[in-house]
């Protein structure tokens, strides 16, 4: 009966052991990069992982299509303003409207921003905080108000995902953003 009893002990402290799980950390989540990301609703039961060991591949490569911040040409101190990021996907991709998609920016001395979080995007192809949200554009209108004449920049990180239009790679982005204003 002991020994029974020790087997059962010495193989549930060993399986327990080499079935540890990591703390949930996906690209939605906390502070750090996984180090897999699950595709949503990719096709083989989610079996096209990215790892994070290599960085550019969260960078949107120039045939997945652009990332453009475009600033307002008339920015004045204490009106609010709106600054416009738009990922735009090359023809062979689109953007994967199910991802769980954030535009997240800190705080910047000088210029108050409406919302520092924009969400858009998920399970449920929710628009969101985005103006547009479609297979061939993501674009969210950034509101903010520069306090006082001069130079800004907010930053921040963008996190977003697009997908081959067959469907069989998607590919997750974490993109830094610096927003750059000029306040007369």
């Amino acid at each position: 009966m002991r020994r029974l009893a020790l087997l059962l002990l010495v193989l549930g402290c060993s399986k327990s052991a080499g079935t540890k799980e990591k703390p949930d950390d996906t690209l939605g989540g906390g502070g750090g990069v996984p180090d897999k990301v699950s595709v949503p609703g990719s096709k083989g039961g989610g079996e096209n992982v990215q790892t994070a060991g290599d960085e550019k591949r969260f960078k949107l490569q120039p045939e997945e299509g652009t990332l453009a911040i475009e600033p307002p040409a008339d920015a004045k101190a204490g009106s609010e303003t709106i600054v416009k990021v738009t990922v735009t996907p090359t023809p062979k991709y689109k953007v994967n409207t199910e991802f769980p998609i954030r535009l997240t920016l800190q705080n910047a001395d000088g210029v108050t921003v409406a919302k520092a979080e924009l969400k858009a995007g998920g399970q449920d192809k929710d628009k969101g905080d985005a103006e547009t949200l479609d297979e061939s554009k993501l674009a969210f209108n950034v509101k903010l108000t520069p306090a006082k004449s001069g130079s800004y920049t907010i930053n921040g990180s963008f996190k977003f995902a697009v997908c081959d239009r067959a469907g069989s790679t998607c590919l997750a982005k974490k993109e830094p953003i610096a927003i750059q204003v000029a306040a007369q």
